[in-house]
């Protein structure tokens, strides 16, 4: 079986060898992998991985040169081709006799199947520090190692701490989780060898000792055999990190009612649709508990012999670990599409694909200056998360951040004014919706399909198709040639009131408000300041709108909006127009997506 890390490093220490221990620090932009480790040793032979191909490569040759000097560790940084993203490495060069008994005992802590943190130090001093369930440490630890090493076992995170006196990358070399195995049967024999090599703990119940040794288990960290099922689970921990799988038809019904009374993260059930079907009308399941059941268990692989599930199965479970689709690469590559701006309009598009099925990524400028904020994605900029008719957008800081939130159905908004994540992301369509009147560089060739919301852009030289914004008989049709109507400066009429219902900024300077979205004001209430200057209400109403206090203007820059219906104004759903625009959009990336379906292009 391939050496693990700590097993390569344990026994070139052991033999008293020099070698270089090399893990990712920290990665941005767009990486392999955003975590991993390896061991070079004297003669250049690797164990393990930080991603492959030319930053692995890069990192071999700079461990062979650690190698031939006195240093102790190298800090560097490898920038991905065509400077898509960077990674961090570490270099630590193990050739003291303190290195050599931390790998060693975290050795020993693996073989145990011992939840335990690694830990790379790197201020005040650089050394490997660890601390394992139960309180042993490895290493010259401090208080701070040991208080953000408790916190990573307790939530099953990596990390990685730096402040101006410590730093410390804490790994976890094993997963977090156990994989508890109801049944010792053939199919749970290979899930449990299987779940070994990829880092899960196996413990595996019985109530027949035949099925339950160390030699179909070789790699269980614990077997537990009592005469009744109810005995057996009475000596098992569960929590939040257990993952468990019952593949015995003896125990089907009644392991499962006992699993879904504790605290599991997944119970599967080995079998078929009809045994499945059986199985969900004999239990009485609410919502959390049908989430958490799983039958048939594994993905659809046309798996048939235990080593075959035992995949299906495994996969399905780090899937759930990782919070992944399990879905096929390709087809989520397919279904992806980036939206340029988080406005009120661009909200409407966002929210209507998201529904539609299409996973959005929204990418925004640093200070948004939305005026209908309650209405807007764009609002996570600022408060890092928002909600809007039940669907939430988070604010992340790098694109590795997206796709964990697609799984659960949150969109990313991603502070990218340049686009440059589109490139990284290579999505199906990419609508501009910025709204700036004007092109503020999107491309026709930034996808296979580029839409575009109102004037500025001309369908068929800088994006597919545009679509109307212009209230009005033509609002959201499809522009197939030619550009979208001239921005006329007048606000639509609302009750009767159309300029007047909107304020602008008489100067340029710093916007200021007291007021909140959704307040009622009167004809001649001050709404806000600009540099002290009085932005005075012409109208009385609901304020539906209101710039974000302590944004630059320029003079006659839009900062409120009146909506003269008062309390009857919506102030908190996505406007008619928005979803009339939304609409068109919907239609051109339905219709695209059909046509490359027809065309093969798709499955």
């Amino acid at each position: 079986m391939k050496m693990s890390v700590l097993e390569k490093a344990a026994q070139l220490s052991a033999a008293k060898q020099h070698f270089v221990y090399i893990v990712i620090l920290r990665t941005t932009g767009s990486t392999s992998r955003s975590d991993g480790a390896m061991v070079v040793d004297a003669k250049g032979l690797i164990t393990g991985t930080v991603g492959g191909g030319d930053v692995e490569a890069y990192a071999q040759r700079q461990a062979l040169a650690l190698l031939a000097t006195t240093q102790k560790g190298r800090h560097l940084r490898y920038v991905v081709q065509e400077g898509l993203g960077e990674v961090d490495l570490y270099l630590l060069h193990c050739s003291s006799e303190t290195d050599c008994a931390s790998f060693i005992t975290l050795r020993r802590w693996e073989e145990q199947s011992l939840f335990f943190t690694l830990g790379l130090q790197l201020q005040p001093t650089v050394a490997i520090v660890g601390l394992c369930e139960g309180g042993s440490t490895v290493g010259p630890v401090n208080p701070t190692f040991l208080e953000h090493a408790s916190e990573v076992l307790a939530s099953k995170l990596p990390a990685f701490v730096t402040t101006n006196d410590f730093s410390c990358h804490y790994t976890l070399p094993i997963k977090a989780h156990t994989l508890l195995l109801v049944g010792g049967g053939h199919v749970n024999q290979a899930i449990a060898t299987l779940a070994h090599t990829v880092g899960l703990t196996v413990q595996v119940v019985e109530t027949r000792s035949e099925f339950a040794t160390p030699t179909l288990f070789p790699h269980a960290k614990r077997l537990v055999v009592r005469p009744t099922l109810a005995e057996a689970f009475s000596e098992v921990y569960t929590d939040s990190f257990t993952y468990a799988i019952i593949a015995s038809h003896a125990f089907d019904e009644e392991a499962a009612k006992m699993l879904l009374s504790r605290q599991v993260a997944y119970l599967g059930v080995l079998g078929s649709r009809h045994k499945a079907k059986r199985l969900y009308s004999s239990l009485s399941l609410g919502a959390e508990e049908l989430g958490r059941l799983f039958c048939p268990i594994g993905l659809d692989i046309g798996a048939q012999t235990p080593q075959e599930i035992a995949v299906s199965v495994i996969a399905e479970i780090l899937a759930h670990i990782n919070e992944r689709s399990a879905c096929n690469m390709k087809k989520l590559a397919d279904r992806l599409v980036i939206v340029r701006g988080g406005g009120d309009l661009a909200s409407g598009v966002i929210a209507r694909l998201h529904r539609s099925g299409w996973r959005v990524i929204v990418l925004e400028i640093e200070r948004p200056s939305v005026i209908r904020r309650t209405a807007s994605f764009a609002e996570a900029i600022y408060s890092g998360k928002t909600t809007i008719e039940g669907i939430t957008a988070k604010r992340i800081e790098s694109i590795n951040e997206a796709f964990s939130l697609l799984e659960r159905h949150i969109i990313p908004i991603l502070v990218d004014s340049e686009g440059a994540s589109i490139k990284e992301v290579a999505p199906i369509c990419v609508v501009d919706a910025i709204m700036a009147k004007r092109n503020l560089g999107t491309r026709i060739t930034d996808a296979p399909l580029v839409v575009a919301l109102g004037p500025g852009f001309t369908a068929g030289v800088d994006c597919h198709y545009v679509i109307e914004t212009m209230r009005g008989h033509n609002l959201g049709r499809i522009i197939a040639s030619g550009s979208a109507e001239p921005n006329t400066g007048t606000p639509g009429l609302v009750a009767g009131h159309d300029k007047n219902r909107v304020l602008h900024s008489p100067r340029a300077g710093i916007f200021n408000s007291d007021r909140t979205i959704g307040e009622l004001v009167e004809e001649g209430d001050v709404i806000a300041t600009v540099d002290g200057e009085p932005i005075i209400a012409k109208i009385s109403g609901k304020l539906r709108g209101l710039l974000k206090s302590g944004l630059p203007t320029t003079e006659h820059f839009k900062v409120a909006d009146i909506d003269p219906r008062g309390k009857d104004a919506d102030h908190l759903t996505i406007s008619d127009k928005a979803y009339a625009i939304a609409g068109g959009v919907l239609e051109v990336l339905e219709g695209f997506d059909r046509n490359m379906v027809r065309r093969g292009e798709r499955s």
